[in-house]
């Protein structure tokens, strides 16, 4: 069965990190005989899409010049917007563009999945005719449909138009379905599914871990964090919980309009953190191997955005890392306290500090989270979900 596939977000690139999980989605559906056409923005540079087998990738122009595609990739749409005024031009352009390449392209298709709300679940639902539509609903795209006045009918909108509404954490399944009209309510609930995305199986790497740690320099109690350097992440309070520590390296992977503001506080406060910049493929596999433990400050946003259920956690359980995270979003849906992670309330520095120093101090606890994590994380590796994906996905579709 071919499958359109419409998304903000995809691999511009092999080891991009934007949009992977979105790939992964795509690969392992593949091994269950599906193939893909994906339709996603074309990025500001790139000679032309990454191909996969059975899944092709069609870049979606919507700016000329095309330098001036700057609303998606990078720090992710909500983060572009806000630190970036030209990225608000992109908007209608795109949405305009994607509604002429479906509209083209779906009498190919036996099926129309969308990634993200806005604007693929309004474009999908409006063009889809009589193709099944599943929409996926991520926690950003959803806090742009929270601020828009007419969240009710656009909500209304793509629920009625999809035969699965698919979250990747009950809260933001349950704030969603806030948005309809009490009468639409229990006909979005029956189709409402909760399905995480998923991780890759843990890979090799060619040395073993106390030569990794040797070679990254890391000589003392190491906790790292991966993921985009904007607010919602809440880097700046893990790097204030570190705040004059001479007996720990934190360690700081990835990119974002914060990075320069991070790098003055943890200097300000002499923070013992090290910014790696962006680190994908192997290199991030040895990073994860490397490190001692895992943190997650998560924070919840004045807008009310927070996150969904970010997969960094649960490549950092994978390797059996013990994870310190917030209670943001779907965290708590995934990690219990004290038995395979260890959570604290977000945007307290104290609570986050403490729970640090514990797992500096206690090797066992370290051991006992790591190996929690770690069998939890195995139900979200993606050849693991594959079945229960496809079997969502073909009694949608069929």
């Amino acid at each position: 069965m071919k499958i359109g596939l419409v998304t903000t977000s995809f691999p511009r690139y092999l080891d991009d990190i934007a949009g992977n999980f979105v790939l992964g989605f795509a690969r392992a559906l593949v091994t269950a005989g599906h193939e893909f056409e994906v339709l996603a923005p074309e990025p500001a540079r790139g000679k032309s899409p990454p191909s996969w087998d059975k899944i092709a990738v069609y870049w979606v122009p919507y700016m000329r010049p095309r330098v001036l595609s700057r609303t998606f990739y990078g720090a992710g749409v909500p983060d572009n917007l806000r630190h970036s005024l030209s990225a608000w031009a992109g908007l209608v352009p795109f949405t305009l563009a994607l509604l002429r390449e479906v509209k083209r392209k779906r009498s190919n298709w036996d099926a129309l999945v969308s990634h993200w709300a806005l604007p693929c679940a309004l474009v999908a639902g409006a063009l889809r005719n009589d193709l099944p539509h599943v929409a996926f609903l991520h926690s950003a795209d959803l806090h742009l449909l929270r601020r828009l006045p007419a969240r009710s009918a656009g909500a209304k909108h793509i629920a009625s138009n999809a035969r699965k509404l698919v979250f990747v954490s009950p809260i933001l399944q349950e704030e969603f379905i806030r948005w309809l009209p009490r009468e639409n309510r229990p006909e979005a609930r029956e189709k409402s599914l909760l399905f995480p995305m998923g991780i890759e199986p843990v890979g090799e790497t060619a040395l073993q871990r106390e030569d990794l740690r040797r070679a990254f320099g890391f000589d003392r109690f190491t906790l790292l964090s991966i993921g985009r350097l904007v607010s919602v992440k809440g880097i700046d309070e893990a790097v204030r919980a570190v705040a004059n520590r001479r007996d720990i390296i934190f360690a700081v992977a990835g990119e974002g309009p914060e990075r320069s503001m991070l790098e003055k506080i943890a200097k300000d406060l002499r923070s013992p953190v090290r910014f790696l910049g962006k680190v994908t493929g192997s290199r991030k596999q040895e990073l994860l191997r490397s490190a001692d433990a895992f943190v997650c400050p998560s924070r919840v946003l004045t807008s009310g955005r927070t996150e969904g259920m970010p997969t960094s956690i649960l490549e950092a359980m994978a390797h059996g890392l013990p994870t310190v995270a917030t209670r943001v979003g779907g965290v708590s849906h995934v990690i219990e306290h004290m038995r395979s992670g260890y959570l604290v309330p977000p945007s307290d520095q104290q609570a986050l500090r403490a729970a640090i120093d514990l797992l500096i101090s206690d090797i066992p606890l370290r051991i006992k989270l790591g190996r929690g994590g770690q069998k939890v994380a195995r139900r979200y590796t993606w050849p693991n979900l594959t079945k229960p994906l496809a079997s969502m996905i073909n009694s949608a579709i069929t």
